[in-house]
């Protein structure tokens, strides 16, 4: 992010100022009541809902059934107000600019009482000169926020109705985060306020601004072109320094002349050897310093002075022909190195996005990489995140893909609509560009599915570039608007025109990236399947689980309520038919000893884990090697949630892992060793068919490293009610290939009594690097040990947890009161012989820790 100072020796009517509103007021507009209320935080950014829950106005919307009474806020216009005091040197500074980074949505903005700027694009940015209004000391900025609801509804009548999926159909006219309509996870709050920083910046000679260093990598990386580009507004002659700071210290300066007029500049220099980005696994995040300073023409003055920094790297997507698979590969290939992506989807964290904090964000790119996860896909119908996301994303190496914010609809794409969408393609593409883990843009979420959903008019073999006269116009926004954007400001980045995309249609599963829903919508498969369900990239794919436990009482605070088919659990379900469709999952696949809320979560989370776990195994095993990746990765939807809900995410809204968060994390090391149990086929379900019901284990391995194993793998196999080793298997000094799959084990033969372990130690060493499990299918047939003939012990020690069985144990979990607890691994499967460890920093020996385990 740029950091913008003022140097200390200079006179401010000479030097560039820049000043961050805050101190907001709010009332609500057109009530007679001209009342201000002063917000209760002093933060730059806010927002109506917020403000409302603080003042004592609305009950907490996420809680029990509040959703249902705060509506007409929505249906609201509202004002805010702060009072912006202005220095003497300010005002006599021959440029005054406010600066607004976002308002959410249709704002008409007042600077003492004349209006300065009307919006209606919730990702539009304005510069907006205001030398003529201001005034020395207070200045008084008012800005109307129309209902968003109510002026969507306005232009549907207009402009007619166009299809969607979730939410109110009036969302498709307006460019406001489209999650606040409402989603299968999301409640409907339409929410509306001054969501990004607003700044006075003042100058007299010169300053810049979208300061962007663009570094082109060569394809051996032994040089990168870099261009330092940025906009300016030069009133006078002026000089721009640049100095390049390398990670090890070494720096490159550059300088140039901007005459009088001048709206934009650049320096370009190349580096030789350069210091390189790398993703999480491949390398190191390491990072170039950018300093920008303006100068007078004599360079007597420092008028302005600016740093931002850069990661350097070299990024493809990498669509080519496979060998012995129809189609082409998609994959990421980062300094020309191929990269697995194991990752998750992206929704706004909160659905007040003010509430969040920088913490927060990285917070929560922390548990992505805690997971081992190496993307974050930004969906397109929330917002364009947060510097901070991005800024956390850099730092920890996670790739991220950025949808453009367009879900599930059928847009329009008349002349206003197609210059609003331009511009805030531009303005959000010159924010983000500078953020090296963004490696590709996506048109849109779904669009493209809603298209061939509704038999829409989308002729692959119409390459005109303009249907705004079909059934789909919006296609003409997605294959020729947002990729010119693309390409005049962010080449180095590719563009993928939707998610998914690609082939013969967006099931084709040969091309591109597909969404499989199959397993949940559709089709209903059983996650059974999904060896034969894998895509080149499967950038959706999920299954539903409710919250945890402990998370329960804080949006439910009726315990009478507190049941899995309540009207307050209800309510936090958004999924059209979700209820039958949990029930089917779980049902078909796992023992329910009762409907108790508590028995409900663990069968839902346990059933989750399984779901994701299988998902992950079969897209892993794809990634063969050069010209053999038959699948290059997958995202879990999704990581998180944006408020408290029973839903695909990962961890809840409250912080809390749920058990799939751990079965990911296993599934997604970078070093895996993983097994498959694939069942020979019945030609009818006659009794004696069912009788030649075979079985076989092939035992593999995945490496998402760059340095290959020399390891030893031992197979065993129990019965699982008595804990008897019925056979064992091994291979010792066997070879793992750097960053592809190694078959190494195949068709074991096993049965229905069985479940095997498998674990991978280091063969000189002899550390585990891995272990795995595979139980029969489905896990509701198992005939288990009794809990007294389990032999579960587990020993609390300060910072871990053992754990022991005499019989394999599948999913326990173990849960204590002690909230500093942080589990490394939970809902483990333990088998006879083998001393299971969790790590669990917080965990004192003298806690009561709880466990849970399939079967009991």
């Amino acid at each position: 992010m740029a950091v913008i100072e003022i140097h200390p020796k200079m006179k401010q009517s000479s030097t560039f100022s820049s000043q961050t509103l805050s101190g907001w007021q709010w009332r609500q507009s057109g009530t007679g009541n001209d009342a201000w209320i002063a917000c209760t935080h002093d933060k730059p950014t806010t927002e109506i809902y917020t403000d409302l829950l603080d003042a004592g106005r609305i009950p907490d919307p996420f809680v029990d059934e509040n959703e249902k009474l705060v509506q007409w806020v929505g249906e609201k216009d509202w004002e805010y107000t702060c009072t912006l005091k202005v220095a003497a040197d300010q005002v006599s500074a021959k440029r005054q600019m406010l600066v607004f980074d976002g308002l959410d949505t249709f704002a008409t903005v007042f600077l003492n009482d004349t209006q300065i700027l009307e919006s209606d694009n919730m990702f539009h940015v304005h510069r907006v000169d205001v030398s003529q209004h201001l005034k020395e000391g207070p200045n008084t900025l008012r800005i109307l926020f129309k209902s968003a609801l109510v002026a969507g509804q306005t232009l549907e009548k207009t402009l007619g109705k166009r299809a969607c999926f979730n939410g109110d159909t009036s969302r498709m006219h307006v460019r406001k985060a489209q999650y606040h309509y409402g989603w299968d996870w999301g409640p409907t709050l339409m929410t509306c306020g001054p969501y990004r920083e607003i700044r006075l910046e003042t100058y007299s000679m010169a300053a810049v601004h979208d300061v962007y260093a663009d570094a082109v990598v060569a394809d051996n990386l032994s040089t990168a072109d870099v261009t330092v580009s940025f906009a300016a507004d030069v009133l006078s002659d002026a000089v721009i320094k640049a100095t390049i700071t390398a990670p090890d210290g070494a720096t490159t300066k550059l300088s140039t002349i901007l005459a009088s007029g001048a709206k934009e500049g650049s320096l370009s220099t190349t580096l030789q050897k350069p210091q390189l980005w790398y993703p999480l696994h491949h390398g190191p995040q390491v990072f170039y310093t950018v300093d920008v300073q303006v100068l007078s023409k004599d360079e007597t003055c420092v008028l302005q002075s600016t740093a931002t920094r850069v990661g350097i790297r070299r990024v493809r997507l990498v669509q080519e022909p496979l060998l012995d698979a129809p189609g082409t590969s998609f994959y990421f290939e980062v300094n020309n190195q191929p990269v697995y992506v194991s990752g998750s989807n992206w929704i706004p964290r909160h659905s007040f996005v003010t509430a969040l904090t920088a913490e927060d964000y990285r917070q929560s790119v922390d548990e992505c990489v805690a997971s081992h996860q190496n993307m974050l896909r930004v969906w397109g119908g929330g917002i364009y995140e947060d510097d901070s996301f991005y800024q956390a994303c850099d730092d920890q190496g996670v790739l991220v893909w950025q949808d453009f914010m367009f879900a599930c609809g059928v847009y329009p794409c008349h002349p206003d609509f197609v210059v609003s969408v331009v511009r805030e393609a531009q303005d959000q593409v010159r924010r983000l560009r500078r953020f090296c883990s963004v490696v590709v843009w996506a048109g849109n979420n779904e669009d493209y599915q809603v298209a061939e959903n509704l038999g829409l008019e989308w002729d692959q073999t119409d390459n005109s570039g303009d249907w705004t006269s079909t059934s789909f116009p919006a296609r003409t926004l997605y294959e020729k608007h947002l990729p010119v954007v693309i390409t005049e400001l962010c080449p180095q980045v590719p563009y993928h025109p939707g998610s998914p995309w690609g082939g013969r249609n967006t099931e084709d599963p040969t091309v591109g990236d597909i969404h499989q829903w199959h397993i949940w919508h559709g089709r209903l498969d059983p996650y059974q399947k999904w060896p034969e369900l894998t895509g080149r990239f499967v950038s959706e794919f999920g299954m539903m689980a409710l919250p945890a436990k402990q998370s329960i009482p804080k949006f439910v605070t009726d315990p009478r309520q507190r049941y899995p088919q309540s009207a307050v659990m209800d309510l936090h379900n958004k999924a059209e038919g979700g209820e039958r469709r949990l029930a089917q999952y779980v049902v078909e696949n796992i023992r329910v000893s009762s409907l108790s809320l508590e028995d409900w979560i663990y069968a839902s989370q346990l059933m989750q884990a399984e779901c994701l776990s299988a998902a992950i195994r079969a897209c892993r095993r794809q990634w063969k090697g050069r010209r053999r990746e038959y699948c290059g990765g997958q995202l879990v939807w999704q990581i998180n949630d944006c408020w408290p809900v029973a839903s695909w995410a990962l961890i809840d809204f409250y912080g809390a892992r749920k058990l799939a968060f751990y079965a990911v994390k296993r599934q997604s090391a970078p070093l895996l060793i993983d097994m498959t149990r694939k069942y020979t086929a019945v030609e009818s379900n006659t009794l004696e068919a069912l009788k030649q019901k075979k079985a076989h284990v092939d035992v593999w391995a995945a490496n998402a490293g760059l340095k290959q194993h020399v390891v030893d793998v031992a197979v065993t196999f129990f019965d699982i009610q008595t804990g008897r080793v019925v056979r064992t298997a091994s291979l010792t000094k066997t070879t793992i290939t750097a960053n592809e799959t190694t078959e190494m084990l195949q068709k074991l033969k096993v049965d229905d009594t069985m479940a095997v372990q498998a674990v991978m130690r280091d063969a000189e060493t002899g550390a585990v690097l891995g272990r795995a499990s595979e139980w029969p299918q489905p896990l509701k047939h198992i005939l288990l040990a009794s809990p007294e003939d389990s032999g579960v012990r587990v020993t609390v020690h300060n910072g871990r947890l053992d754990i022991e069985a005499q019989v394999p144990i599948k999913g326990l979990e173990a849960s204590t009161a002690n909230v500093d607890v942080v589990w490394g691994d939970n809902g483990v499967d333990v088998f006879p012989g083998d001393l299971y460890t969790i790590d669990a920093p917080g965990l004192k020996k003298t806690d009561a820790v709880d466990v849970r385990y399939y079967g009991l």
